[in-house]
């Protein structure tokens, strides 16, 4: 016979015990209420630190968005002080700033879809 016909067998056997414990069984229908259990509490630990990390991220935005408006409003008061040169500087860092919050929502967004993707949803 075929090796992988013969490791196929052994694999096929392997899963069909596993399935007739976890199925059959009340030890095994103990293993899979532990590992339901421990699973969901994972998922609600999870949950809890993405609300953490998402209320921190818009804490950040909202002091962004406040050292905007006062950069914005100093550059107002000493605009006509200022050079050419100077206020395009200026300008660059408040566009780097708007750029940094947009990447941080981004990212948030993205850390959210990629932790929850395979997380059953609660009943």
């Amino acid at each position: 016979m075929d090796m992988q016909f013969l490791f196929g067998l052994f694999i096929g056997g392997l899963v069909g015990a596993l399935i007739i414990f976890f199925l059959g069984t009340k030890e095994g229908k103990k293993v899979e209420k532990v590992i339901e259990d421990k699973g969901r509490g994972l998922a609600d630990d999870l949950g809890d630190q993405l609300k953490q990390l998402e209320k921190k991220g818009q804490e950040l935005v909202k002091q962004g968005e406040e050292i905007k408006e006062q950069v914005m409003e100093t550059l107002e008061d000493k605009k006509e002080d200022m050079t050419e040169s100077t206020t395009q500087k200026l300008d660059t860092a408040l566009a780097h700033i708007e750029e940094l919050q947009t990447q941080g929502l981004d990212t948030t967004a993205a850390l959210r879809r990629r932790i929850f993707k395979n997380v059953p949803k609660k009943r």
